[in-house]
């Protein structure tokens, strides 16, 4: 992975923001569609998308300082709720996914990592 400046953190932190928006998203309307056909243990994989290569980067350089360590794993959480919102959904159980995008554990993970990304995205700029 090329050298991480700044400016390219804060992009990635951006992209990390919106991604994650969108997983909600995507989930929410899964549930209101009642499309059993999510690939759950995909959810899981917080090490795919750009700000798991990023925390990654940083561990394998010795870069984590206490803000990254916290956005870890507050990753790590919403992945893992993803995950178990997606497997509501799969087996039929679309309203109890919808209640916990809307005010269960995802919906507590989500708000986090949103929170710790816009800290940290103030501290790197």
């Amino acid at each position: 992975m090329a050298h991480k400046t700044v400016t390219n953190t804060c992009e990635i932190i951006n992209n990390a923001i919106v991604a994650h928006f969108v997983l909600g998203h995507q989930l929410r309307a899964a549930a209101y569609e009642e499309n059993r056909g999510l690939p759950v243990r995909a959810y899981k994989n917080s090490q795919k998308c750009g700000l798991g290569k990023l925390i990654a980067f940083l561990k394998e350089n010795d870069q984590m300082d206490e803000r990254a360590k916290q956005v870890d794993g507050l990753h790590i959480d919403l992945h893992d709720a993803a995950c178990g919102v997606a497997a509501l959904i799969a087996t039929g159980h679309f309203d109890e996914a919808i209640d916990e995008l809307s005010t269960g554990y995802y919906a507590e993970a989500a708000a986090a990592l949103t929170k710790a990304l816009s800290h940290w995205k103030m501290e790197v700029a």
